[in-house]
């Protein structure tokens, strides 16, 4: 396995960017993750909104929801990482129902703090493993990804409809890939494209009210990810 390498300027901006005086504050709809006193991460909920056609993503491009620490309910260790991991296959709204196909080969990205790029379509998810900021001298951090949506020709695009994705969180020391404790319980990321709000309502029901296709022995996923994480090393900035 390769050693995953961040350059030291890279480190330092981390997860030391956030207005210390604004660490108590919540922004509604983020991803809001804590630390249990087992070390688990636990998270606000399990799902979540979010809309490529959002004023400062475009149409195909979203930042939201963030992720912000909820030092209220359980601070992280200082220097740590946050890292998410993608479950399943990407999965289709087509205004009737939810389908693990897509008309397009439509795919979602999303690209973490290193810069490396997650994919999710219909056949599953590559490199599902990225890093998502480092817990600020509080144990807190707020950071937003790059998620995008991109069509069978590797283009900004994507048919009309909701497409949704599952996550779950972990932390591991600096610079590693492996997890200090339980990872968080899956959650799963609706995102609007096109569709007028009410009709992205509807598909937000039907996904909560589905049985959610998990992958087997979902609870075992984290503790084995060492052996399976490998990432290419990027150079320092110039």
């Amino acid at each position: 396995m390769r050693k995953l390498w961040l350059a030291p300027a890279l480190v330092l901006s981390l997860g030391f960017s956030s207005a210390k005086a604004f660490a108590a504050e919540q922004h509604d709809g983020d991803i809001q993750p804590w630390k249990a006193v087992d070390g688990q991460v636990i998270v606000n909920g399990e799902w979540f909104e979010a809309d490529f056609g959002d004023f400062a993503g475009g149409l195909y491009k979203t930042k939201n929801p963030g992720f912000d620490a909820d030092t209220d309910k359980g601070a992280f260790a200082v220097g740590n990482w946050l890292w998410f991991s993608g479950l399943n296959s990407l999965q289709y709204w087509n205004g009737s129902a939810w389908l693990n196909t897509v008309p397009n080969g439509e795919y979602i990205e999303l690209t973490d703090a290193l810069g490396n790029n997650t994919v999710f379509s219909a056949d599953g998810v590559q490199n599902p493993n990225g890093v998502i900021d480092a817990f600020d001298s509080a144990g807190d951090l707020h950071s937003h990804l790059e998620m995008s949506i991109r069509n069978a020709s590797n283009a900004l695009g994507g048919s009309v409809g909701a497409y949704w994705i599952t996550l779950q969180l972990f932390e591991t020391l600096p610079e590693s890939t492996s997890p200090v404790a339980a990872a968080s319980t899956p959650f799963h990321i609706l995102f609007n494209r096109g569709l007028a709000h009410v009709d992205f309502e509807l598909a937000v029901a039907a996904a909560s009210a589905a049985p959610v296709p998990l992958p087997g022995a979902v609870w075992l996923f984290v503790p084995a990810l060492t052996g399976l994480l490998g990432f290419g090393r990027r150079k320092p900035a110039a």
